[in-house]
């Protein structure tokens, strides 16, 4: 087989500066649609519907793969395991707060005799069951639509902790930001989410988490990635540890990247020199993410309104659960 001819820092700084003048030129290239607004209602109306028989059953199935010690400690919970997971979900859906959505509770609860508190409610996301069934629902959602072998567009954006301001400019008094970071990972096939993780301080401990969550996932479910597609804040050779040998990057790197590394790294920048056009055709298919994270904030709001880091992270995943959920009714 014969061998690449070495490339040096200063023949890819030669290529980078033509290749962002084309990057320019390429990212101004696309068709804008403008969203018919009562296309989209009818089909949110179709979704909810769907998401609203599946839910119990769902949950049913996910809770099944948990081992519950059923030795009776103390008094009897007020909703059952299924329960309080469909209600936390139901509340994520309606972008209800704790004390509004222990009224609807107590309200339909009359026909079966539930009267719970908004602390109730708040409890839930540290509830340890809680979260374990949300995950089984996250992986057989995963396992309903996608393959064993994926395309990937990974990116983060923000929720706020506070009502105005924006997440990547506030800072508090203790110099931490007043959101919480979320970064997914989405299948660019189905458009759903593989993956999640929550960060209170940084872009970079949401990717952690993420990415410590992907293992697990991987195994549950089976899949590799193939292709990957991050933003420009994640162009470190680091970033590569986190993914299959064989997964194809596509980057942007920053003005001071050098290409020295592993031949992983440096693979990448000959994909680029090789076929500028083609690589970020590529690229640019990261914009699924952003859909997304717009989709995300336009169906279940902008807020969190949790404080500990545990439940910040449980709300996060009744998100990318509630995401994958609806995309699985596109059929």
């Amino acid at each position: 087989m014969a061998k690449h001819k070495r490339l040096t820092n200063k023949q890819f700084q030669n290529f980078f500066k033509e290749f962002k003048a084309l990057m320019k030129v390429y990212s101004k290239i696309s068709i804008t649609k403008s969203t018919d607004w009562k296309i989209y209602e009818k089909e949110y109306a179709e979704r909810l519907r769907y998401v609203a028989r599946e839910l119990n059953s769902l949950a049913k199935s996910a809770i099944q793969l948990i081992h519950i010690n059923t030795s009776n400690f103390g008094r009897p919970a007020k909703l059952s395991l299924q329960q309080k997971v469909v209600a936390l979900l139901i509340k994520s859906i309606f972008k209800e707060h704790n004390r509004p959505m222990a009224g609807l509770m107590s309200l339909f609860g009359t026909f079966c005799g539930i009267d719970i508190s908004y602390k109730t409610i708040e409890r839930l996301y540290s509830n340890e069951l809680v979260r374990m069934a949300i995950h089984n629902m996250f992986i057989l959602s995963i396992k309903s639509r996608c393959g064993k072998k994926i395309e990937v567009s990974g990116d983060c954006t923000g929720y706020s902790l506070t009502v105005t301001k924006h997440y990547r400019t506030q800072v508090d008094k203790e110099g931490y930001r007043k959101f919480v970071y979320s970064f997914n990972i989405v299948d660019i096939k189905t458009g759903l989410y593989i993956c999640y993780g929550s960060g209170i301080k940084s872009e970079k401990e949401a990717f952690k988490n993420a990415m410590k969550r992907l293992v697990r996932i991987k195994k549950e479910t089976g899949i590799t990635i193939d292709t990957a597609r991050l933003d420009r804040y994640y162009s470190y050779q680091s970033t590569l540890k986190y993914f299959e040998d064989e997964t194809v990057f596509y980057i942007i790197p920053k003005s001071n990247t050098t290409i020295n590394g592993s031949s992983k790294w440096r693979n990448i920048f000959r994909r680029m020199m090789l076929n500028p056009l083609q690589y970020l055709t590529e690229y640019y298919k990261r914009e699924n993410s952003e859909s997304c994270f717009s989709a995300d904030k336009r169906a279940f709001g902008w807020k969190i309104w949790q404080k500990t880091d545990e439940r910040i992270d449980t709300a996060i995943g009744t998100i990318a659960l509630l995401h994958n959920l609806f995309r699985v009714s596109y059929g």
